[in-house]
């Protein structure tokens, strides 16, 4: 029978393995990519899509046939922040989307970023979990990156509040999910998609582990702000972009009309 909610502590060796492996894997991608040019960049960004759809049916498919597995409509869909954007990541790859980029690069960044820093495995830790989990945020965090160097996906202007309020408003929706999936079946143990339900047990400073559900919410939304301000000065910084739309600069173009890294 798998465990809930195993949280991995920085004391543990398995830890900084499994984080160097998610860097260095993360850094391989990209420099993989930068040196792809034309249909063979195409061509491989398609087969990544494809690579993260498989993990992601796979991932389903251990859970449900593994005897020693309980498959749990409360914990085992994909209804977290990451585990929508994993999919909306892997399809983004056929669709070249800019909306969805903005979610995701936001969105999957952050929720990968914590994943990794404060790991916490809501369905257990056996192996093909594991490697399943830092796949999966590793990629969250590095494909946006890859889309922008090497695909020219810019954040429109002031996206950074257009991907709050579309994550706030999920975020709500979510807790009346976690709420009806309690209510209506019940089970050994509660749903808590985007822990809505509950405060996630990771040690991380803008979790206030002693607030009842939905005061330790407002902290979260407060740190979100503050994450999405961060990751735009940082894509900004790295990435410059002018006009609304978000038109890559191009070569040799000057400072006029970039725009800033708060919009």
């Amino acid at each position: 029978m798998n465990q809930y909610d195993v949280v991995i502590h920085m004391n543990e060796p398995r830890y900084w393995v499994l984080f160097g492996a998610s860097l260095m894997g993360g850094l391989a991608l990209i420099r993989r990519f930068k040196g792809l040019v034309g249909e063979s960049k195409d061509r491989a960004l398609k087969q990544m899509g494809w690579v993260i759809l498989v993990l992601q049916v796979g991932y389903q498919g251990v859970m449900l046939l593994d005897p020693d597995f309980h498959w749990s409509v409360h914990r085992s869909l994909p209804l977290h922040f990451c585990g929508i954007n994993i999919w909306l990541v892997a399809l983004n790859c056929f669709w070249r989307n800019r909306t969805v980029f903005l979610f995701t690069a936001f969105m999957g960044t952050i929720g990968g970023f914590h994943a990794i820093l404060t790991p916490q495995l809501t369905v257990g830790d056996d192996l093909p979990i594991l490697i399943h989990y830092y796949i999966n945020h590793a990629a969250l965090i590095f494909v946006p990156i890859v889309m922008s160097q090497s695909f020219g996906m810019r954040f429109p202007k002031w996206g950074w509040v257009t991907a709050y309020f579309i994550s706030a408003g999920i975020s709500t929706l979510m807790a009346g999910v976690n709420h009806g999936l309690n209510t209506l079946v019940p089970g050994e143990v509660l749903a808590n998609y985007m822990y809505m339900t509950e405060a996630p047990k990771v040690d991380n400073p803008f979790v206030f582990h002693d607030l009842d559900w939905p005061w330790y919410v407002l902290p979260l939304h407060a740190a979100l702000v503050l994450h999405l301000l961060v990751l735009n000065a940082l894509y900004r910084w790295r990435f410059p972009a002018t006009g609304t739309q978000a038109t890559p600069i191009s070569e040799g173009a000057g400072e006029e009309g970039r725009l800033p890294l708060w919009q």
